[in-house]
């Protein structure tokens, strides 16, 4: 089947995380955004105003009819990303879902199987990897700048005072704090960057935040078949902010954070790169039109959601878990 001159795109849940999604579809050449949804009348209908979509509505069910839409971009509480991704993938649509991908692996295997039997592509909003220093790294990683890792250290702390939006603070729709906001990034951009799947996972995890019932403070272990381990510790109550990935390699060291990269203690020029969030448009509506999976495609992401059980899994028994 030829594909369409450009790409129309359903823009469901016009909220906070949506504004980011909607510029980039807007930048994307080859996308156009074709309808806006929310349950809000009113957000739906500024989003739509606002980026030029012909059409916007309450009814997710009146996106997924309308011939126009060949793709839904999920900005939603994470416990509805399995029920509307299933839908459009019967539908016929492609799907693009904000991370995490869902409330746990299981909900993700549906996904993942349901997009596979209606042949549309489904990716997870993973804008981690797409940022300039963790492709740079990639790509140094590639070339064997740093020989073979052997040890990864990620450290995320910082202070949430406040969550932005009610569902978030609730276990049942959110899935939790640290592990579906920011672990989902986390665990993803570790995988990407070893391309590599744990043989075992373990981890800690505590409740202490005032602003949610979820993970507030923690740590992740991942062990690999070739022996290389990794180590990530969050603190979402920590007044000193820091946010870094250092990869420790036979011969070299890259330490990196959304902004920097050092190699060996030397920065590397990471000016002229695209926003994360236009590329992960771009790349997804390319692999849409060029008939192939996209990056971080369902069934890639399955793995991220695994180790996220794993580790409530870990903490809750004290023990390592096997993948």
């Amino acid at each position: 089947m030829t594909p369409p001159e450009r790409i129309g795109i359903a823009m469901v849940g016009c909220g906070q995380i949506a504004e980011a999604h909607l510029k980039a579809v807007a930048a994307v050449e080859g996308a156009a955004l074709t309808f806006a949804v929310d349950a809000d009348a009113g957000r739906a209908q500024s989003a739509a105003g606002r980026y030029g979509a012909p059409r916007w509505s309450t009814s997710y069910d009146e996106a997924l009819a309308d011939p126009a839409v060949h793709a839904a971009v999920l900005c939603l509480p994470h416990d509805l990303h399995r029920p509307f991704a299933v839908r459009a993938a019967e539908a016929g649509k492609h799907v693009l879902v904000e991370k995490p991908m869902a409330l746990s692996e299981a909900e993700a295997q549906e996904m993942a199987a349901a997009a596979e039997r209606a042949g549309v592509r489904l990716s997870v909003g993973q804008s981690t990897r797409c940022g300039a220093a963790h492709r740079r790294a990639k790509a140094l990683l590639s070339e064997g700048r740093i020989g073979r890792v052997v040890n990864a250290l990620l450290q995320r702390t910082f202070w949430i005072e406040q969550l932005s939006t009610d569902w978030r603070r609730l276990q049942t729709a959110c899935g939790g704090l640290y592990l579906p906001l920011f672990g989902s990034h986390d665990i993803d951009a570790i995988l990407y960057l070893l391309e590599d799947t744990p043989s075992r996972v373990w981890g800690a995890v505590r409740v202490a935040s005032p602003v949610s019932d979820g993970e507030s403070d923690g740590f992740i272990g991942l062990e690999f078949p070739d022996g290389k381990v990794v180590s990530i510790a969050f603190a979402t109550r920590c007044r000193q902010r820091r946010e870094e990935t250092v990869l420790i390699g036979t011969e070299g060291t890259l330490v990196l954070t959304r902004q920097r990269l050092l190699l060996n203690e030397e920065p590397q020029d990471l000016s002229g790169a695209e926003d994360p969030f236009t590329l992960q448009m771009r790349l997804f509506v390319e692999a849409l039109r060029e008939g192939r999976e996209p990056p971080a495609s369902g069934r890639e992401v399955v793995k991220v959601m695994r180790v996220l059980d794993l580790v409530r899994e870990a903490s809750e028994t004290g023990q390592a878990m096997r993948f």
